[in-house]
């Protein structure tokens, strides 16, 4: 049951997240230099 769930939500997760740039400027904030290895900003 969990399979088939997970299977049925993966075609959401193929959609932009809102927002997202937003986050990533909060993240790089609270989370200093951890990101930049990662990310570019």
């Amino acid at each position: 049951l969990l399979y088939a769930g997970i299977l049925k939500a993966q075609d959401r997760w193929s959609h932009p997240i809102q927002n997202w740039n937003l986050t990533l400027s909060q993240l790089s904030i609270h989370f200093e230099g951890r990101l930049d290895a990662h990310i570019d900003l």
